[in-house]
């Protein structure tokens, strides 16, 4: 009986290190994953810089050949006539090889976003925050969401913006960005960024004229609108929702009529 437990402490004990090493081997293998990404993408990079470079040397020739066209017209018939054939067969030529560099240029383009999307896959993408700092965010539209969530409840306010902000440039007709945009917009009012509550009103407003949110949508847009001393704005939201009846827009209506005079 005792042999049969020592033999199972000497087992557990070696497994542990098995499972580090396999651990450590997945992690080299994603790193080497990474790096070899990155390798092909300064490769591709570079080529199509050069070939930038070649198209506009042709170009330039091109455009030199069309200069010579023009003042080889002033001599005569016949010499005209054969310069304007080799030049017509030259340009031509020149077109060929203009039309190649582009269709290669598209296919390195093509290759290249193909690149930068498997290293999004790898890696997630990047996001700045007010505060300055920068977040890795989740690559695809449901763990993007999942982070706000998680953000929200960790009450970073920063980290969650920055995430809403991103959820809007990628996926401006997702369904749950509705909710998502008004709270970024009450968010910003309530912090004082007026003018990145403004911004994203309209946005909203434009996305979703009938929103669920439009008239608490409308009411930040006038707070921030007279913080700022846009009175215009500020008077103008408020007497649309004071015609709705709408919380206390009537005495804000009054209050903005007074400071704007």
């Amino acid at each position: 009986m005792r042999f049969r437990y020592a033999c199972l402490l000497l087992i557990i004990i070696f497994a542990f290190p098995t499972t580090g090493f396999v651990c450590a081997t997945r992690v080299e293998r994603m790193e080497a994953d990474v790096a070899a990404l990155q390798l092909q993408f300064n490769e591709i990079q570079r080529r199509i810089n050069n070939d930038q470079t070649q198209l506009t040397e042709m170009i330039l020739r091109a455009d030199k050949k069309l200069e010579e066209l023009g003042e080889a017209q002033g001599q005569t018939h016949d010499r005209v006539a054969q310069q304007n054939v080799q030049l017509a067969l030259e340009l031509e030529q020149e077109r060929a090889e203009i039309a190649a560099m582009r269709n290669r240029l598209d296919i390195q383009q093509r290759n290249l976003e193909d690149l930068q999307e498997g290293v999004r896959a790898i890696m997630g993408s990047a996001a700045s925050t007010s505060a300055g700092s920068t977040l890795i965010l989740p690559s695809d539209q449901n763990g993007l969401f999942q982070f706000i969530e998680a953000r929200r409840a960790a009450n970073d306010a920063p980290a969650k913006r920055a995430a809403i902000l991103e959820y809007l440039k990628r996926y401006p007709n997702a369904p749950q960005l509705e909710p998502l945009l008004a709270e970024l917009i009450t968010d910003d009012s309530n912090a004082g960024l007026d003018r990145e509550a403004i911004t994203q009103a309209s946005n909203y407003l434009k996305l979703f004229p009938q929103g669920p949110s439009r008239n608490e949508v409308i009411y930040r847009m006038g707070v921030s609108g007279l913080r700022i001393g846009n009175c215009d704005l500020a008077i103008k939201s408020f007497e649309t929702l004071s015609a709705l009846g709408y919380a206390d827009s009537a005495q804000q209506l009054r209050n903005a009529r007074a400071s704007c005079r």
